[in-house]
């Protein structure tokens, strides 16, 4: 433990020497310190997480070096500083050794400070080491004093310069992590740090020279012979200039050596932007002589960089500032021209090698090197971007157009309860009267919304919401009060836009002013409220007109029949008969205005069964080819030989139409031929009926189907007719939704076509045939009828056949007989005075009820023959339904119909006798105006029963029952043609006169 006692000083009874220091060395040792710790830490910094390993140990050492030979330098300077009483001097080797421990403590220090994090444990680890190396370097140093006087330390002050050495170290290396959250300047962080690092430095220096003791030997000579600090003075000078030579060397390379990588890095960078820029890259020296041009240049111009460096920018851009002249960008005329492409840019257009001009972007950058300045250029193709442009400005002025040309308003509105809008076209200042400004956003004047008539906006705020809600559109109308106080009908037309969560972002609909439509419509509804009462009082007309010539003709037409059966006198047959046609007539041209009005109505309904079309055609040839053949025309029938028999539709309304205009062809044609064609075009049957007679004018021909009208008045004068006849056709062919026109060439014929919608039926049966081999019982019937003449003639018809009738002349009177007696059959009159005819009936009916009788049947008799009346009589309780004037065979039908007897007639069968009869005088006078009667019926297609019937009762008995049955039969099959001739060979065999 020798070495200790030589160390350290443990007796304080010894003498020591004085000693004294230098100020002005002291403050120089310090910033010797604090400047070699900034300058190492400074040339850390330096070091970079890419700098080569090499790299980065070359700066380790030199920054070591650096604060290791500051460090040895503030030691010197400090211990020059340092006098004593003594001479002193320096042992060079070890004052030179004394220099590795600083070195090997700067290396530890700066490793941990060139470390981008550290943790506390390495800190302490770190501080330890640094404080060991400096106090290493420190007592190393004072070893190499030579003096005559002994060198002892203070053990506590000794511990004190080491724990000071320690901390301050671990402080400065703190002090260098912890400046990084301050966001300080480096260069101020690292002024700091060193600071710190130098205080640290010399605060151990100090506190070690505070723990050294000189004690003077009793021989020493205390006459104070100064010491020689020249190879100390020496050394610290050649040292730190060698130091500080040597640092700024590999500063200085290392930053040249950065500056190069940095330039090489930043040519490498702007080498690759240049080559993989989108944009044209070229620069030109002041002559505008191209320098360099990039390959997406190539691409862009079409030339290879090869064909233009060393070329005029006018190849390019010809059309640009860039010219020979090139202006200097800092004189202010230059500048002018150049500025709208400096910085900014602007569009232009350049020449393409192939395809000459496009239009360019063009923006250029200036760069003034030592002997000249250059110009970059960038260049961007925009004809792609321009296309798109017209594009979109076409696009957008189509759908400007577009909306502007909408007949409406178009609106882009907030889902709210304002309807904020985003959107609207011009129109609605035509709509409301308002500027569109006055509804837009951001401060609106007005909301649409309140525009609209209090009492629609809840109605229409409902189905908005609804439509919302099911994402369907929605279709609104709406009032709202315009700017100058008028209400204006809107129509809407919109549906909701939604977002990508199913929030509803927009509404987008148009909106018409449908106000003019909205007047129209009232205008219509009061002309169809005027129509509808015109044509009411029309039928209404019609029904009375008809009530009041069928009543007087029922009995005109009924008592000409009692006449006619009555044998009159010769020359009263033919006036009689006279009277009876004359009468027909006027009830045909009232059944074809009735037929009309109904048609107009829409009151006849169709009854579509299943009919023969062979029979009918066969029928219709049979009728009109005896009226052609008096008439010297020739009538042919032209059939589709894959035509069907059987079809499904009314058989009636077709025989109507067909019967008018081959009717109408005949009695037109004077001579040639009439043409009756059938053909079958699925799913339509057309019927074709050509002529050759008068024609019609092509004035007239647009007009024929209407009511009352004829090709030419004078028509009407020498054919006769209504005019209806066509009109009728039209009407039926409308209603079973077919098709009916003409053509005509005047002079020479018309054609007529009908197409019909009739289906082909081959499983049903045609109609049931007519028969007229009926048998009637006797029957107790009650007339009902305010007029005693149309009692009186039914009484005079029904009495024939052997029935009991009873009358009475008012419905009180009918209901007091009822209850009194039993009656089969009821006839009631509808239109009486007093209780009528419905309220008659129903009395009956409630009578029948409370007295639990069997329910008599009622047929009504009226002169009203609309659909609403037999509905009106079905509904009041009666049966059956008879129009006036009455006809026999349909009286006697239709009583067979309510009381359900199948298989009855007027007419007994023709019983066989052994022997035949001989008519006298005044039967064969009767039968040959029955005969000229049913005969001019076939000549017109008709069969009608009464006088039929009559002919049959007279000729029975006098012909064979074999030849009377054909005669039926042929009757019943519409076989006309043969009816026809068997009329002649009974009038040959009966020998009538006349015949």
């Amino acid at each position: 433990m020798a070495w200790i006692r030589n160390f350290f000083l443990f007796n304080d009874n010894v003498q020591l020497l004085p000693s004294t220091y230098d100020p002005i060395l002291i403050v120089l040792s310090i910033l010797v310190s604090i400047f070699s710790s900034f300058i190492a830490l400074q040339m850390i910094g330096q070091s970079s997480p890419d700098s080569s390993r090499t790299g980065k140990l070359l700066i380790l050492f030199a920054a070591s070096l650096a604060l290791g030979c500051g460090v040895w330098a503030m030691h010197f300077i400090g211990m020059l500083s340092f006098q004593l009483c003594v001479s002193v001097s320096y042992d060079k080797t070890l004052t030179i050794v004394s220099m590795f421990p600083s070195f090997i403590a700067s290396m530890i220090a700066l490793a941990y400070v060139g470390r981008p994090k550290i943790h506390w444990v390495e800190l302490v680890v770190g501080g330890v080491l640094v404080g060991s190396g400096i106090g290493s370097m420190h007592y190393t140093g004072m070893a190499a004093m030579r003096t005559d006087v002994l060198l002892r330390y203070d053990p506590i002050f000794f511990a004190l310069s080491i724990l000071v050495a320690v901390v301050l170290a671990i402080l400065s290396l703190w002090v260098r992590f912890g400046l990084s959250d301050l966001k300080l300047s480096k260069n101020v962080s690292t002024l700091v740090a060193g600071s710190v690092m130098g205080l640290a430095i010399s605060g151990m220096h100090y506190t070690g020279m505070f723990a050294a003791r000189f004690i003077g030997l009793p021989e020493t000579s205390l006459n104070g012979a100064p010491s020689n600090p020249t190879f100390l003075a020496l050394a610290v000078s050649i040292t730190t200039i060698t130091f500080t030579l040597f640092t700024f060397a590999v500063n200085a390379f290392i930053r040249y050596r950065k500056l190069v990588n940095n330039l090489r890095v930043s040519e490498t960078r702007m080498r690759a932007i240049v080559t993989t820029a989108v944009d044209g890259i070229f620069t030109l020296n002041a002559n505008g002589t191209i320098l360099d041009f990039n390959e997406s240049a190539e691409k862009i111009f079409g030339y290879q960089s090869s064909e233009v460096i060393g070329k005029n920018i006018d190849l390019l851009l010809p059309e640009a500032a860039l010219s020979r002249n090139n202006p200097d960008p800092n004189d202010p005329e230059g500048r002018r021209l150049l500025g709208k492409y400096i910085g900014t840019g602007q569009e232009s257009f350049g020449m393409r090698k192939n395809t000459g001009r496009f239009p360019i972007r063009l923006a250029v950058g200036y760069a003034q090197l030592p002997n000249e300045g250059i110009l970059v250029g960038f260049v961007t193709d925009i004809s792609e971007q321009k296309m798109i442009e017209n594009a979109l400005k076409q696009s957008e002025l189509q759908k400007r157009s577009l909306i502007e040309n909408i007949p409406g308003v178009t609106y882009r509105c907030l889902f709210n309860d304002k309807w904020t809008i985003v959107f609207l076209s011009e129109a609605m200042e035509k709509l409301t009267g308002y500027p569109v400004s006055d509804f837009m956003e951001p401060n609106p004047k007005r909301y649409f919304v309140d525009l609209i008539i209090p009492e629609d906006k809840e109605p229409i705020g409902a189905v908005v919401a609804e439509a919302v809600r099911m994402r369907k559109s929605f279709v609104l109308e709406y009032r709202i009060l315009d700017r100058y106080g008028e209400i204006k009908w809107c129509w809407g037309h919109g549906s909701a836009i939604f977002g990508g969560n199913g929030e509803v972002l927009f509404l987008d609909g148009v909106i018409l002013d449908i106000t003019e439509r909205r007047n129209m419509e009232e205008e219509l509804r009061r002309s169809m409220e005027k129509a509808e009462l015109a044509a009411l009082t029309k039928t209404s007309f019609l029904a009375n007109m008809s009530h009041e010539i069928r009543t007087p003709m029922n009995s005109i037409i009924g008592f000409t029949e009692v006449l006619l059966s009555a044998e009159p006198k010769k020359e009263q047959i033919g006036h009689l008969e006279i009277i009876k046609g004359s009468a027909k007539s006027l009830l045909r041209l009232l059944n074809d205005i009735l037929n009309t009005a109904k048609l107009e109505k829409g009151a006849v309904e169709l009854e579509i069964n299943t009919f023969s079309l062979f029979k009918l055609i066969s029928e219709l040839k049979s009728i009109f080819g005896l009226n052609a053949r008096k008439k010297n025309l020739e009538f042919e029938v032209i059939r589709d030989p894959n035509l069907n028999e059987f079809f499904i539709g009314d058989s009636l309304r077709v025989r109507q139409i067909l019967t008018n205009l081959i009717g109408n062809a005949i009695k037109f044609t004077d001579r040639g031929k009439v043409t009756f064609e059938i053909k079958f075009e699925n799913p339509y049957i057309h019927f074709s009926i050509r002529d050759t007679g008068i024609g019609i004018r092509a004035d007239r021909l647009e007009k024929i189907f209407e009511p009352f009208t004829q090709a030419d008045i004078s028509t009407t004068r020498r054919y006769g007719g209504t005019g209806l006849g066509t009109t009728i056709c039209k009407q039926l062919t409308d209603l079973m939704k077919g098709e009916i026109w003409a053509e005509s060439n005047f002079g020479k014929g018309s054609v007529f076509h009908v197409r019909l919608p009739l289906s082909p039926n081959t499983s049903l049966d045609s109609n049931k045939e007519r028969s007229l081999d009926f048998r009637y019982p006797k029957l107790r019937i009650l007339i009902v009828d305010d007029m005693e003449k149309n009692t009186e003639l039914l009484k005079l018809l029904l009495s024939k056949e052997g029935h009991t009738i009873t009358s009475a002349l008012s419905g009180e009177e009918a209901v007091q007989i009822y209850a009194e007696e039993t009656f089969d059959l009821i006839f009631m009159d509808v239109q009486m005075p007093g209780i009528d005819g419905h309220e008659t009936a129903r009395i009956i009916r409630f009578h029948e009820m409370q007295e639990n009788v069997q329910r008599t049947p009622i047929i009504a008799l009226t002169a009203s023959v609309f659909q609403e009346d037999r509905d009106a009589a079905k509904e009041s309780g009666m049966d059956g339904f008879v129009a006036k004037p009455i006809d026999l065979p349909e009286l006697l039908s239709e009583m067979a119909a309510v009381l359900h007897l199948n298989g009855v007639s007027p007419v007994p069968k023709a019983e066989k006798v052994s022997s035949l009869e001989v008519p006298n005088d005044s039967e064969k006078e009767r039968m040959k105006i029955l005969f000229v009667e049913i005969l001019d019926n076939f000549q017109r297609g008709t069969i009608e029963d009464e006088p039929l019937n009559e002919f049959l009762r007279l000729i029975s008995g006098k012909v064979e029952e074999e030849r009377i049955e054909r005669f039926i039969s042929n009757v019943n099959q519409f076989e006309l043609e043969e009816a026809r001739s068997r009329l002649y060979e009974f009038s040959e065999f009966l020998n009538i006169p006349g015949i």
